[in-house]
């Protein structure tokens, strides 16, 4: 902590003299809000219609264009990073980061909805990837993250939160931004943004392309190359016609993410006579992760694909209808590939794909009753076919002698039989609200939503929250509320025959204070209890089979948030959080504070406008120790602190040009991350290492 305090300190101190007396009239493009507007920013993720973060009924994180902007985001990782209670466990490859809300470890990001525009955006097959570079926010208008179960809304998965990406509108773009951006380990990024509106037309399109060789973990591998990403990219369009009182939207989205394994499991040092890296890891087992017969060690190209046509209807001043059908596509391209070896003595290159999609459409209809009474309900479906699992090659035997002293067996390039299953969901909701004038200002929301799947059968989810304002400063939250995650498609095929998985389930109660202190400081206090059951917990040593449903997690914690403008150019943010996160294996009887995540954690930041030239913000993350895994002989991991910096310009020559640096733990501090799974240094490495310092700069044209 004192770290923090003293990052403050002295950048408060250094910049002081200069923020009182700056008197250049106006505000630099990045600091145009101030804190009692940004707080005023509506959302729509909480309860599907836009309210303020103090009115919905929700715990609300939002993440505005102009913090992505000042404090240098480049990725989802990037923001999430300065968020509280969000624990994170970094690959950097494959995945490339598994994120874990409150303290919920495991089910690798399948407890948290990602949406973009409110569609979803998780693999459809259950496998653990989420976002990555090719998810670039140069097209984000805001990032709305409701903590707590929201499958009352949304259905299965909106579990422990939801991360709803809302991107910019043409309108507001108005024109063509370029940008262009290089950094450490040979990174290289383009980004393009196109927006106009033209009477009743408004078209979009946002366009990103990715390069990196990554850090090189070279106490894994002396060439160790597994981190590298080659030409992500992005392409989100949409086109609008607004009618007289219709808006109707077709778009079309799609992410690819071409990377290596990075340290997704360990790296294979006995075979090539290297020592064992991390304390217990055996090195017999594993990936490789250095270049090999003119080729990368491994390929995992992962992609999806979103075609989506919307309506939003206004039949009259009370009633609005919006209608949406949606066609997604998820998997593994059939290019991609490992390296392994399973005994220390042969390597194999086995080739991997999978290929699932989804068709979905969906109705709802808000009400208002009057000025006190709104209704909302709505019905979904969707249809899966979904692969069982990742799609191997038949083994070809033929093919060996790599080099006169290994040998090397290829798994062919036949791919065997998509297996697949359809499955069916149903869901229908219905949420009403209600204001009254009781103690001053209360509302109150409940909501339930019942689900039936062809698989897990029925679900039912309920949600109550009260909101009372005694006063203009003072905003009190009660909230309650179940949701349930559905099994992914390789939990049920990695379960065995002859048994079937159920959803896990929680419930949560939350409780909320958000006290103005004035315009310029705001302060929020948030105490939670969430309780899982029916966990799915990994069973066996190698980590492949889920152990049934054996689990019960309770987590109990605390976060608080203060934000601050100290000036109209100098604003500030402090949040921490501590929760004790508790789980039991009903099977095997073990218990005790889950591992992967800390108990405490803080995050902190200012941000100063010097004149109307730049920006300079610095933020400093704390995360304590973290446990791991009864299987892994390292123990647990210390804490750290990192330090991350950005000095972005005003747009310079009043020609829209735009110019940023970040440094990213600059300190050069050394820190781990725990191993995920079993970590038992046979197949999962005890730690995963994290880069240093690196950089990145920008610059951007707006045409």
């Amino acid at each position: 902590m004192r770290r923090i305090f003293f990052s403050l300190t002295l950048l408060l101190s250094s910049f002081s003299v200069i923020a009182q007396t700056d008197t250049v009239p106006g505000v630099n493009n990045l600091l145009q809000l101030s804190l009692e507007e940004l707080m005023n920013i509506q959302v729509v993720t909480a309860s599907g219609y836009l309210q303020t973060t103090a009115e919905a009924p929700s715990t609300i994180t939002l993440i505005t264009e102009q913090k992505i902007a000042e404090r240098g985001y480049e990725q989802l990782e990037d923001a999430l990073r300065d968020v509280p209670g969000i624990d994170m466990i970094h690959i950097n490859g494959y995945a490339p980061t598994l994120v874990y809300f409150r303290g919920m470890y495991g089910a690798e990001n399948q407890r948290a909805l990602l949406m973009i525009d409110g569609i979803g955006e998780n693999n459809i097959i259950g496998s653990n990837d989420m976002a990555g570079p090719a998810y670039s926010l140069h097209n984000v208008e805001r990032i709305e993250i409701i903590w707590g179960p929201a499958s009352a809304l949304y259905g299965a998965n909106a579990f422990g939160g939801v991360i709803n990406i809302i991107t910019k509108k043409g309108a507001d773009i108005n024109g063509v931004q370029v940008k262009r951006g290089f950094g450490s380990f040979n990174t290289s990024f383009g980004n393009l943004l196109l927006g106009v509106k033209k009477s009743n037309f408004e078209f979009t399109a946002g366009a990103s392309l990715y390069s990196t060789d990554g850090p090189k973990f070279t106490n894994r591998d002396p060439q160790y190359s597994a981190s590298y990403f080659d030409k992500a990219y992005s392409l989100n369009t949409s086109l609008s016609y607004y009618g007289k009182r219709a808006k109707t939207t077709l778009g079309f989205r799609t992410y690819k993410t071409p990377s290596g394994w990075g340290t997704y499991a360990n790296s294979p040092t006995a075979y090539l006579g290297l020592p064992p890296q991390g304390n217990g890891n055996v090195g017999l087992v594993g990936v490789l992760q250095r270049d090999i017969r003119g080729e990368r060690s491994g390929l995992i190209d992962s992609y999806l694909r979103t075609v989506f046509l919307q309506n939003e209807f206004a039949v009259n001043k009370k009633l609005n209808i919006f209608s949406r059908i949606v066609y997604r596509q998820t998997g593994t391209g059939d290019d991609s590939y490992v390296y392994i070896t399973l005994d220390s003595t042969k390597l194999y290159r086995a080739i991997v794909a999978s290929f699932s999609n989804r068709i979905s459409g969906e109705v709802s209809a808000n009400y208002t009753i009057n000025e006190d009474q709104r209704l909302t309900a709505g019905m979904q479906f969707y249809q899966d076919n979904v692969e069982q699992g990742s799609r191997m090659a038949t083994f070809d035997p033929t093919v060996h002698l790599l080099d006169g002293k290994d040998t090397l067996l290829n798994l062919g390039a036949t791919f065997l039989t998509r297996k697949y299953d359809i499955r069916n969901n149903f869901g229908s909701y219905l949420q009403y609200i209600l204001n009254t004038k009781l103690l001053t200002k209360t509302s109150f929301t409940a909501g339930i939503r019942y689900d039936y799947n062809s698989y897990f059968k029925s679900a039912v989810s309920p949600r109550i929250v009260i909101v009372n304002n005694p006063n203009d400063k003072l905003t009190l939250k009660l909230q309650f509320g179940m949701a349930f995650r559905a099994p992914t498609n390789l939990e049920i095929h990695q379960t065995g025959l002859n048994f079937k998985l159920t959803t896990e389930k929680i419930k949560t109660y939350e409780v909320n204070a958000i006290y103005a202190f004035s315009k310029a400081v705001r302060l929020q206090l948030n105490g939670f209890r969430n309780i899982l059951t029916d966990v799915i917990i990994l069973g066996n040593l190698s980590g492949f089979n889920p152990d049934k449903n054996p689990g019960i997690f309770k987590i109990t914690g605390v976060e608080t948030n203060l934000d601050m403008e100290i000036k109209k150019n100098l604003t500030g943010f402090f949040n921490f959080t501590y929760q004790y996160p508790w789980g039991k294996n009903l099977v095997s009887g073990n218990s005790g504070q889950l591992p992967g995540v800390a108990r405490i954690k803080a995050n902190a930041g200012i941000s100063v406008q010097v004149a109307d030239l730049f920006t300079f913000s610095i933020l400093e993350n704390h995360i304590g120790k973290r446990g791991s895994p009864r299987t892994n002989p390292y123990g647990p991991v210390k804490g750290y602190y990192l330090t991350n910096c950005t000095l972005s310009t005003a747009e310079l020559f009043n020609k829209g040009v735009t110019v940023s640096l970040s440094v990213r733990n600059l300190f050069d501090t050394k820190w781990l991350d725990p191993g995920f799974r079993t970590a038992d240094g046979l197949l999962y490495s005890t730690v995963l290492e994290q880069p240093g310092i690196n950089g990145l700069f920008k610059i951007g044209i707006k045409l």
